[in-house]
């Protein structure tokens, strides 16, 4: 299995000073909250919820949509 982190991608496409942290993935989550409300997505439909993540940012593999889909819903990752 894909034993990555998705955080080191989130820190790649969302930096924050450089470093594989909270505030990468603050920024992310921040960032996906916005993409889901512009949708107009209900946060709970993770299928419609990474498509659109990843329409929004084509960097953005699957694992890291997943993360910031689950932690969006607040289902826990």
């Amino acid at each position: 299995g894909d034993n990555t982190d998705p955080r080191r991608e989130l820190a790649e496409i969302f930096p924050a000073g450089g470093a594989v942290g909270a505030s990468s993935v603050v920024r992310a989550q921040e960032w996906a909250r916005g993409v889901i409300a512009d949708a107009g997505l209900d946060p709970a439909d993770e299928l419609r919820v990474i498509r659109a993540l990843r329409d929004a940012e084509p960097r953005l593999s699957l694992k890291p949509a997943r993360f910031l889909a689950a932690r969006s819903s607040g289902a826990p990752w």
